[in-house]
């Protein structure tokens, strides 16, 4: 994928555009609001889940629903784990 942004631990909102964010959806210092308000900041065409793995099945449906509906206008996906997607 080309203009791919994978932030780390953080949200820092670079200074030019991005096609595919990787968005931070669960970690210790994280609240989903700020989430939500990463990704519109961002603005980018597509999101994807990453730094998930202390969510629940049940507490991915919730964050994945969050994020669809609160996330903009945004292409948001969870990719499930050994799968791959193209842009």
């Amino acid at each position: 994928m080309d203009n791919v942004y994978h932030p780390g631990d953080s949200l820092f909102v670079p200074d030019h555009r991005v096609e595919t964010l990787l968005v931070p959806t669960s970690a210790p210092w994280l609240k989903l609001a700020e989430a939500i308000d990463f990704v519109r900041t961002v603005a980018p065409r597509h999101a994807y889940s990453i730094h998930d793995a202390m969510l629940s099945s049940k507490g991915e449906v919730s964050v994945d629903r969050w994020l669809d509906l609160k996330g903009g206008k945004r292409r948001y996906a969870r990719i499930p784990i050994g799968e791959t997607v193209k842009a």
